[in-house]
């Protein structure tokens, strides 16, 4: 889906959709690819270019297999590589990982334009469920992802707002 406030095609999959999705558009997605250690890497033979990152899907910083800073500094630099490429996020589920990172790189993309306070955690959720509705954002994720760009306390404070926006909150009822 084309988003006008990224001026990029953005994708969130799951790992059992990635290659069906990729062999549509064969040579045409740069990919994002998260897995966790004991999970079989994504067939990604018709992505453009990837980068590739393990980390389990945990949600505070106690464990040593969690994300780490230096995944999502190295995630950053990767979608700022791409520019305007169509990019496409991918993570077991395609619901926690990879939705807390297109949500990163919404949230970038709307702070670098001047948008924030309410307006951006309002257009960042609208735009990351028309993405993927059933999106649960991975806190930790989110939290070390923002902290590459904003302040450590704004980052904090803005992943909380994100997470606790209801219609991002309701996706973790189910």
């Amino acid at each position: 889906m084309f988003i006008g406030h990224l001026q990029r095609e953005m994708a969130v999959c799951s790992h059992a959709d990635i290659e069906d999705f990729l062999a549509r558009d064969s040579g045409r997605w740069q990919v994002v690819s998260i897995r966790e250690p004991d999970h079989p890497e994504a067939v990604l033979k018709d992505a453009l270019k990837v980068h590739a990152v393990v980390f389990k899907d945990i949600f505070s910083g106690g464990e040593n297999l969690g994300p780490k800073a230096a995944h999502l500094e190295g995630i950053l630099c990767f979608v700022q590589r791409s520019a305007n490429s169509p990019l496409l996020i991918q993570c077991w589920a395609g619901r926690s990982r990879s939705t807390a990172v297109a949500l990163i790189v919404i949230v970038q993309s709307l702070w670098n334009q001047g948008i924030d306070g309410a307006e951006l955690v309002h257009t960042a959720v609208d735009v990351l469920l028309k993405i993927r509705p059933v999106a649960a954002p991975n806190r930790l994720v989110l939290r070390l992802g923002l902290e590459q760009f904003l302040p450590q306390s704004l980052a904090s404070t803005l992943a909380k707002l994100l997470i606790n926006e209801p219609r991002i909150q309701s996706n973790f009822i189910d």
